[in-house]
């Protein structure tokens, strides 16, 4: 390539130019350094006032300066001032600085200006002061903001660095009022290279105010004048902030009670204007006021990061991993929140977002009051996992919005006619033209209170899509589909619901129920139909369930429930197991299989399987025509087939039972019935239901309870509400035929009853113990007035053609009237009852409302007449009273509540009693203080009867008897048996008898105890006292099974000879002592001995008497036991021994006794004359012996003293020493051994052989 001349040229020149400037520089910059060297820095302080008065030129306010030196330092002057000063505008020192450096920039020479490396102020103190007026002043020196830069603040820009260290700041504010705030430790350095600036500031404020200040700020600016040009970041960190303190010096947008954290804050300048802020928070207990009138911000701890930006967009405020404490609650999980605005654009942005807490906020942000109490009552609460929420405009609308959203349990109250929910799952995204849905939700809420009463309902599990979309007319709302589920039922659905401006919208909704629980139904009746339905619904389904149910809505919701056909509402339930209470006070009809349909305004419910207790329904209509009408009306129409027990129950529990005034209270019986019925009841007014029905007997079997039974009964009763009505009702009573009829008469109802009763008939209520009491039969007549006081009734016959051989003094022929007349009629709260019968026997009494016996009247031979005072009262007298007939008659048992007897007044010729008969009983008492106290008399028979009721002791009868005579029984009378009565139901007896006798028989003083127990009657002492004997006995009646008694029985017999002439054996036995002990058992009650039953054993001992020549036939087994009957020996004569009465020194027996048979294998009887062995029995019952009897003469110390006699002294001591050793060998060689059996009054004896009389033949027990 070739370079033209011309360029070369140039070339050249412009070389030889640039050495030359370059020459000439260099040269200059020598000359400048030379001259800063040699000149100016060795003169430099002579020109003191020049220097000042440069500085004062440059800073515009007059400055001096105390001295000025310079040094040279790293190839470059550095110039050091003391004491300098600066002046005010009215001459006054403002600013001083004790010292200042400046090391000088050779680049000063280029630019033609001073210029420093560095700039170094040492022990700078400086105020800043803002005036009333609004104006600053530093360091006394106004600052003008509106005035152009005096090109001081650009030159300092350019300078390299300055340094201020150890200087001390101070701020008054005169406008707030605040106190000097003081800044000590202040250490600033400015940097600047080229257009880049660094401000670096470290500074201490107050302790009590925060921790140490550091303030960091990287600006790029080419002009200082040029705000546009500005750019850049500042940064602040302070510590232990005390927001309280701070607000005394720092305008802030709330008013800090207390509070104090750390922040950290950056703050971006873009064209010179701010553009964002970016603050990192740690707060503790923040305590602020957002407003004059408003309660202070509680937040325990806030921590996270705030953001603020402005950009051609318009603003934003942002919060990142945001946590806050509220008060008294944990720190709370980090989330984002932000807020954009601009134009008419605004945008809501949330990630990971509870709305739970903030609730308590709402008190003190400053908000409009109407919108706080809206949010209030809204509580909301729930996450957003994800949120944009935008709109234009003002206000969101459902015209101007988008919004994308993730969420979970999310909820708001219901307030006024706007829904409520809780717990809401699921997803949204659209805008106002479109949009999609997602909702899986569990354990939800749902409140509906524009359709329904209910509040609000639970839903376990809800599963949905859907979308909506504008149309011309509004928005439709579609569901694509849905599953939901909750305790009261489970379901899907699908439809769509499209809302109109000014209208309820349009709806088609299609629903399946694939279980629902009937006792809910009320829950989800729509609010428009009728109060009083809904409270029927609620409270007459009591059970019910169904796995069918569909639901039908379609149409414009304004023409509900479409009456004219120009839509659909449909519930459609196949109903199992349910249970109606119609009304209050009626049975419930239960067991409901059917159908439950709702149709418009109609609700009819239809089952083809239902009961009343047992009765079964089939079939029932229940039908509401109109749900919305303000007078609803229920109709109930059925049919009943069932036991009529169970139709006693329905009438017992429904107002029937009341019409019939308790008649069918206590009523019982067994057999079919039908029932026919129909109820026409006002939901408003239950109390005026309507009723018509028919009952029909079907030969049925009641049982009246007190009455006789009813069998075969047949017939119908046509009822209504107020009247009853029956004619020729059937049935057998009392073994005879019966007709009823009932007519209602002024609102009471009356039964008319005639028939005849049997003896047979009689006998079957009375018992079998009448059976051979009565015969034939007899007409009767009878009346009820069901009055709303309780039943008159009557009941007459002459009992004619009835035979009676019941004991007196009723018996009678059959031909014989006896007028009968049984009334009892309502009186005072209670019921008067009067039993007539001829001039026999009359009882009047009257019992209260409960039942109970209040007073009355039992008299013989005359009318009862009520007495004044409370309990029963026996009076009267007659020919005969049989009690123990009257008892054997009576049933046994439990007896229930005792009567009370209040008084007594009895004479009767003759009372039998126990098959004994007294005469000329009189029996006259009263009962005072709740004691009644009797005097008895009659022949043989005086005496006082005491009995005292039982109370907090059991009852108690004492007696205490001048004289008592059992008499001799009657020929025709049975076993002693004492009546029905159970031993555990006797009283304490108490009975003392000082001359006691049975029939001819003194048996002296008798004093006896007993007291009945569960276990039986325990006769606690029996004795029986007389001057030849003492008796002793004492035992237990048991009467569980066939009953018994145990004795223990003890007999001291002074003068045995004396006893058996007082019990008729006179000239038997003389003298004698004698003791038996023992115990005895003997089946049914003490009056009931019997020898076929007595068991036992005795232990008997006698002394010192002597049998005498007793007649046969007298002494029956005592004859037998005195041996008179033994024939003569064969070698020796008995008859000295025992026919002319043996003398006995002891007689020893144990005596065994079973079912009247006594035993004995040890009696001994020892005497004189002879020794006497016997064993063997003796039947009590039959009255004979089996005995074996040995008699051993007592002859050998006779044999002895004829030896002596005949031979010698000496032979009858060897006589007498061989009858010892040889233990009597001569008795034993003369005894005999005898047979005894037969009757008692006249035995067979038989000797016995000595070959036969083997020691151990002896008659045993079986």
């Amino acid at each position: 390539m070739t370079v033209s001349p011309a360029l070369s040229l140039f070339l050249r020149r412009a070389s030889r130019w640039l050495a030359a400037l370059t020459a000439l520089a260099a040269a200059g910059f020598a000359t400048a350094v030379a001259l800063m060297f040699f000149w100016v820095l060795p003169n430099i302080s002579s020109h003191r006032d020049t220097v000042a008065d440069l500085m004062s030129r440059a800073l515009g306010q007059r400055v001096t300066l105390e001295a000025v030196s310079g040094v040279w330092q790293q190839a470059r002057p550095e110039f050091r001032l003391r004491g300098v000063r600066l002046y005010d505008q009215q001459g006054h020192p403002a600013l001083y600085l004790p010292e200042l450096e400046a090391a000088f920039a050779w680049r000063s020479l280029l630019f033609l200006e001073p210029r420093f490396t560095r700039i170094e102020l040492q022990g700078l103190v400086l105020g800043v002061r803002r005036a009333r007026d609004g104006h600053f002043y530093v360091g006394g020196i106004p600052i003008n903001p509106a005035a152009p830069d005096s090109g001081f603040s650009s030159w300092l820009l350019r300078q390299g660095q300055v340094h201020a260290g150890s200087a001390t700041l101070t701020w008054i504010d005169e406008v707030r009022d605040a106190p000097p705030l003081t800044l000590t430790a202040v250490d600033f350095t400015l940097t600047n290279v080229r257009w880049s600036h660094r401000l670096q500031l470290r500074a201490i404020p107050p302790a009590s105010l925060a921790r140490p200040v550091q303030i960091v700020a990287k600006l790029h600016a080419r002009q200082v004048d040029d705000l546009k040009s500005w750019n850049g970041t500042v940064d602040a960190n302070v510590a232990g902030v005390s927001f309280s303190r701070l607000a005394a010096w720092l305008a802030l947008p709330y008013q800090p009670q207390q509070g104090r954290g750390v922040l950290n804050m950056q703050f971006e300048v873009a064209r010179g204007a701010l553009a964002g802020v970016t603050a990192g928070l740690e707060l503790h207990d923040i305590e602020a006021k957002l407003g004059d009138d408003l309660p202070p911000v509680r937040l325990t701890q806030v921590r996270g990061q705030a953001q603020w930006q402005h950009g051609p967009d318009g603003y934003r405020v942002a919060f990142v991993n945001l946590r806050v404490a509220h008060s008294g609650a944990a720190l709370g999980a980090p989330f984002n929140a932000g807020l954009s605005w601009g134009g008419t654009s605004h945008e809501i942005t949330a990630q990971a977002f509870s709305l739970g807490g903030w609730q308590s906020l709402l008190p003190s942000l400053p908000m409009d009051a109407a919108l706080r109490a809206h949010l209030q009552a809204l509580q909301p609460q729930g996450r957003f996992d994800l949120l944009r929420f935008g709109w234009t405009g003002a206000q969101p609308g459902l015209d101007n919005f988008s919004m994308t959203a993730r969420f979970s349990g999310l909820g708001v109250a219901a307030v006024d006619n706007q829904p409520g929910l809780s717990n809401l799952s699921g997803r949204i995204e659209g805008d106002a033209r479109a949009g999609v849905f997602e909702i899986d939700s569990q354990q939800m809420t749902l409140g509906l209170p524009d359709l329904f009463r209910e509040p609000s309902f639970a839903i376990d599990s809800l599963h949905a899509r859907g979308k909506w979309q504008k149309t011309p007319r509004g928005r439709r709302l579609t569901l694509d589909d849905m599953a939901f589920s909750n305790p009261d039922m489970a379901g899907s659905a699908k439809g769509y619901y499209e809302l109109i401006p000014g209208q309820r919208g349009l709806v088609d909704l299609t629903a399946h129920l694939s279980r629902a629980d009937g006792t809910a139904v009320y829950r989800y009746l729509p609010k428009h139909i009728g109060d009083h339905t809904v409270e029927w619904v609620k409270r007459g389904v009591v059970a019910g369930r169904s796995n069918d149910v569909q639901l039908n809505l379609k149409g414009d919701l304004m023409r509900f429930p479409f009456d004219s056909g120009d839509g659909v509402f449909q519930v459609d339930a196949q109903v199992k197991d349910a249970v109606i209470d119609y009304v209050p006070g009626w049975p419930r009809i239960e067991g409901i299989q059917g159908r439950l349909l709702f149709r418009g305004r109609m609700m009819e419910v239809t089952s083809s399987q239902a009961r009343i207790y047992g009765v079964a329904l089939a079939p029932v209509k229940a039908v509401i025509p109109d749900l919305l009408h303000h007078d609803e009306q229920l109709h109930i129409d059925g049919q009943a087939n069932g036991p009529i027990q169970d139709f006693i129950r329905f009438a017992n529990t429904s107002p029937v039972g009341g019409r019939l005034h308790g008649f069918t209270a206590a009523l019982d019986g067994s057999g079919p019935m039908k029932l026919a019925l129909s109820l026409q009841v006002p939901l408003r007014r239950s109390h005026d239901t309507t009723l018509v029905g028919r009952l029909s007997f079907l030969g049925d079997t009641l049982l009246p309870p007190g009455l006789p039974r009813l069998d075969q009964t047949r017939g119908d009763i046509d009822f209504t509400g107020d009247s009853l009505a029956a004619k020729n009702i059937t049935a057998q009573f009392l073994g005879g035929p019966l007709r009823l009829d009932t007519q209602t008469r002024s609102g009471q109802v009356q039964i008319l009853a005639q028939g005849r009763a049997t003896a047979a008939g009689l006998t079957s209520w009375l018992g079998t113990a009448w059976k051979d009491q009565v015969s034939g039969q007899t007409a009767w007549r009878g009346q009820i007035d069901l009055e709303p006081t309780g039943e008159r009734v009557r009941i007459e016959s002459d009992l004619t053609g009835l035979g009676s051989s019941l004991p007196a003094p009723l018996a009678k022929t059959a031909t014989q009237p006896l007028p009968l007349v049984v009334t009892s009629q309502p009186q005072a709260n209670g019921q008067l009852h009067d039993v007539q019968l001829g001039r026999i026997v009359g009882a009047v009494w009257r019992s209260t409302a409960e039942g109970q016996f209040d007073r009355g009247e039992l008299r013989f031979g005359g009318r009862a007449v009520m007495p004044g005072e409370p309990g029963l009262r026996l009076a009267g007298n007659g020919r005969g009273l049989d009690i123990s007939g009257w008892l054997d008659l009576l049933p046994g048992g439990e007896s229930g509540e005792p009567l009370s007897l209040s008084a007594i007044d009895l004479s009767f010729d003759a009372l039998d009693l126990m098959g004994r008969r007294y005469q000329d009983i009189r029996l006259q008492g009263r009962n005072r203080s709740g004691l009644l106290r009797a005097q008895v008399s009659g022949t043989g028979l005086n005496g006082v009867l005491t009995y005292r009721p039982a109370g907090n002791q059991p009852a108690r009868i004492s007696a205490q008897f001048r004289q008592l005579t059992i008499p001799a029984r009657l020929p025709a009378a049975g076993p002693e048996t004492g009546s029905n009565m159970k031993a555990s139901d006797f009283p304490v007896l108490d009975l003392t008898v000082e001359d006691f006798r049975l029939q001819d028989h003194a048996l002296g003083r008798l004093e006896a105890t007993a007291h009945g127990t569960p276990q039986g009657l325990v006769i606690d002492n029996l004795q029986l006292t007389h001057p030849d004997s003492v008796f002793r006995m004492s035992g237990l009646w048991r009467d569980s099974g066939p009953g018994e008694t145990r004795a223990d029985l003890s007999l001291n017999v002074s003068d045995a000879g004396k006893l058996l002439a007082r019990f008729g054996y006179p000239d038997t036995l003389k003298r004698g002592t004698a003791q038996i002990q023992g115990n005895a058992t003997w089946e049914g009650s003490p009056a009931d001995f019997a020898l076929a039953t007595l068991a036992g054993q005795l232990d008997f001992k006698a002394k010192g008497g002597q049998f005498l020549k007793i007649d046969p036939g007298a002494g029956k087994l005592l004859g037998v036991l005195s041996l008179q009957s033994l024939p003569r020996r064969l070698n020796f004569d008995f008859r000295d021994i025992f026919n002319e009465g043996y003398a006995f020194d002891d007689i020893g027996a144990t005596l065994r006794i079973a079912r009247g048979v006594v035993y004995s294998d040890d009696f001994k009887m020892r005497g004189p004359a002879a020794k006497v062995n016997m064993s063997g029995l003796a039947d009590l019952n039959q009255e004979t012996v089996q005995l074996r009897v040995k008699v051993i003469p007592k002859l050998s110390e006779g044999v002895a003293v004829a030896g002596a006699l005949l031979g010698g002294p000496l032979a009858g001591v060897g006589a007498l020493a061989a009858q010892k050793l040889l233990r009597d060998p001569i008795e034993e060689v003369i005894s005999q051994e005898y047979m005894v059996t037969g009757a008692w009054q006249a035995p067979d004896v038989q000797r016995l052989s000595k070959a036969k009389a083997k020691p151990d033949n002896q008659v045993t027990e079986p």
